[in-house]
Order: C-alpha cells, then structure tokens, then sequence
C-alpha cells in the first residue's frame, strides 16, 4: 500500500530534476555585451552602449577624480566611526541576492590570501539568498527587515560594526516572473537608486559603492531571471551610474548632506552564455561548467571565475588599490623600520629583463623574496642568503602587474607593485 505513493514522489523529484537541468542547448541570444556595444545603439533596448554615458567604457576624469579623491580617504575606523591607526579597520561589505553570496564566499579566501591586501582591511559577506532588488529596498516588504538585520548581525558577528563600512560591492536583481522585460526594466532603476540611498543611510562612512551586473541567464530553464533579463540588470545599473555622474541631486555623494556612496562598474560581468565578450575575453560562461541546475546561479567553477575577476579589479582599480593594497594604518614594524631608515630598493619599474632588489640595511640582509601575480599565485621565490642585493630574472614572466614581497623577520613584510614589460 505504501509503496505506490512513496514511486509516485520520486518520480515527480525526478521529472523536476530533469525539468531544472541548464539549458545548455539553448542557442545564442544575439544580445550584444554593453561594454562591446560603445557607441551604438542597441537593436535591443534603443539605449546608446558603453558602461559610461557617450558610449564609453572609461569612466569620465571628473567622476574618476571625485572616487580618487574618497578612496585616499578610506582610512581605519573604531567601532563607533572615528579614525583609529592603532586598532581600526577598513570593513568592505558584499549586499546583494543569491548569486553575490555564492560569488562572495569564493572571492574572501583568495582576496584574504592576496599578498599585497592591506591587513586592516576587513571582509563581510552581507549578501543573502532570494533576498531580491524589491526586497532590500522597499520598507514596506515584508523581508527587508530581516535582511538589513542579517547584514548586522553578520558584521557583528565579524567583530565590526556598521560605522566601519567604507566600501561595498553591490550586485543585485530582480525575479522574472511574468512582468514585461521593459517594466522589469523600470523598476529596478528605481530600486537600485533607493539601494543606493539606504547604503549611505545605514553606512554613513561607506564612500565607494562597486556596482556589478548579473552573469548570462541564456541558460536558464526556469523564469527565475532569464534571457533578456539578466541582459537588462546590467542596463538597470549603467542608468544608476550614469545618474550620478549626470549630479542627480538624489545620488549625490559629496559634502555632509551626501545621500549616496560614489558608484561606479565592478565589474560587468555579461555574456552571451559561452561568447565571450571582444571587451574582456575572461568574461564567459560555459553550460553546464560554470552553472547550476538552473542555468541561473554559478556552480563552484562559475563563482570561483568571478572571483577571480574580481580580485583582478580590486587590485588594479585607480580607486581601489590605495585602501586594497599596502599597510594603510599599519602601526607595524614597517613603520619602525622606516623610522630607522631602513630601505628597499626595487627597480626598474618597469622592467623586462630583471628586478633589482637593494638593501640599504644589513638588518634586513637575510629577507626572502617572492614575486605575486593578481591571483596571489608565487611566481618566484628566494632568499638573499645574507646579502644586500638580488637580481630576479623576469624575463619568462608575461605582461603585467606583479607584487614583490620582501619579508624579514625583525620588520616583516614590505609589499612594492612592479610593472613587467617586454
């Protein structure tokens, strides 16, 4: 008798497991990345591309100024928001849905691991699943209580505290459903801006707010957030920013009565599925690798892609590298080291054949040296064997940005950004 009941269930599990696979046949959108669009106007949305207004992907020199200018202002806090070189911290916070989450929890570890991320710079994770665009940013929903409690809760429990906030990655959306893709559209501009205020509200020291699209949905086999509006999240946040940088009085973020934190891109991270986008080639998503069993969320392998990329942005940024990277507020040994005058030498930068490594200092004669590349992967890796001065060869090292570490024991580590050109 029980056994027909008990067939019955399993076999409607397993239609819906079958009916929740990705859809990795499902064919190319022909939705055009923003970034590859530049000036353009797209067949799709009628809106000109390009991640900033006049269909260009660079940020424009007086917004650009303006993020600099915050970011040298990033500095450590005490619990109650008051500058503290001796025990502050500089807390960077994720706010978003499922996906932001995922791709947090694999961003953490390799930013933590990172050999030239500031040591006063403290990672939460705030994001929390299905909590949706319509929630967070509506009073009158009936979780965006417990959402915002959840965030506090979290950096509570992470031993800081809400006025400690100074940067935050914001990566949100909105289900599907049934509403019409232009409508869905509409209300997320609308969200994102009140996101956007209730940031500065609940963070009154947050300054930078990194702002970043979904991944492709092309794949998706439920109406969770498919094809074309995962495509339209990332139309949703270039109107956010290009809001700001066009003085909307409600995103202002400058002078005591600022209403929201400095936005920008980070990053845009759209493709047409397994297309990669002639912007950044990095950015694709292969079906079923970099997915779930809906085609919606990423998989180990997807979340741990975005992770990386955005360890890449974070450590190369122009306003993110003076609080990301080096010893900001670091009352440490570097700090005594350069009272007695202790100094490393690291040149040419650029370079292409070898990096020189001086010291001035036989205190620090016996310092290993390692060289990093943006993942935090060592590259090269010896020790000075009680000398003054190394050659590294680098010319078998490709292009790029790299991270020499000088580590001693009396004055630890000492972190230099090197530039390789061939």
């Amino acid at each position: 008798m029980i056994k027909l009941p008990l067939l019955f269930l399993l076999t409607l599990f397993n239609i819906a497991q079958i009916y929740c696979q990705a859809n990795c046949s499902a064919v190319k959108t022909d939705l055009e990345p923003i970034n590859d669009l530049g000036n353009k106007i797209s067949a799709f949305t009628q809106k000109m591309g390009g991640l900033y207004p006049n269909g260009s992907n660079y940020i424009p020199e007086d917004h650009k100024a303006s993020g600099m200018a915050l970011a040298a202002q990033v500095t450590c806090l005490d619990p109650s928001g008051k500058a503290d070189p001796e025990q502050g911290k500089i807390v960077w916070l994720s706010i978003g849905m499922s996906n932001c989450t995922q791709e947090t929890q694999r961003f953490i570890p390799l930013a933590n691991a990172h050999p030239g991320k500031n040591p006063r710079l403290q990672f939460v994770d705030g994001a929390q699943g299905g909590q949706t665009a319509q929630v967070i940013s509506a009073p009158w929903h009936p979780n965006y209580q417990n959402f915002w409690n959840t965030v506090q809760n979290r950096l509570s429990s992470a031993g800081v505290s809400a006025q400690q906030v100074q940067v935050i990655w914001l990566k949100e959306a909105n289900q599907a459903g049934n509403t019409p893709p232009f409508v869905h559209y509409d209300s997320l501009v609308v969200q994102f801006r009140r996101i956007a205020r209730e940031l500065k509200t609940r963070f009154p020291n947050v300054k930078l707010c990194y702002v970043a699209s979904r991944i492709s949905g092309r794949y998706a086999s439920t109406n969770l957030n498919p094809e074309p509006y995962a495509y339209l999240t990332g139309w949703a946040v270039k109107q956010l920013i290009e809001d700001q940088i066009l003085e909307d009085p409600e995103l202002s973020f400058e002078g005591p009565n600022a209403k929201s934190p400095w936005l920008s891109w980070g990053i845009y991270m759209w493709s047409d599925g397994d297309i990669p986008q002639k912007s950044n080639p990095d950015i694709f998503y292969s079906c079923p690798t970099d997915f779930t069993n809906d085609g919606v969320h990423p998989s180990n392998a997807g979340a741990q892609k975005v992770a990386r990329l955005l360890l890449h942005f974070f450590t190369s940024d122009s306003t993110c590298t003076p609080w990301f990277l080096g010893n900001s507020c670091q009352i440490s040994n570097l700090n005594s080291a350069l009272e007695k005058q202790v100094i490393v030498e690291i040149f040419p930068n650029p370079t292409n054949e070898v990096l020189n490594i001086q010291m001035c200092d036989q205190t620090l004669s016996c310092a290993s040296i390692q060289l990093f590349d943006l993942h935090g992967q060592c590259v090269l890796s010896t020790d000075l064997l009680n000398k003054l001065s190394l050659q590294l060869p680098v010319s078998d090292l490709a292009n790029g940005i790299y991270y020499c570490v000088v580590q001693s024991k009396e004055f630890g580590p000492i972190c230099q950004k090197v530039c390789i050109q061939h």
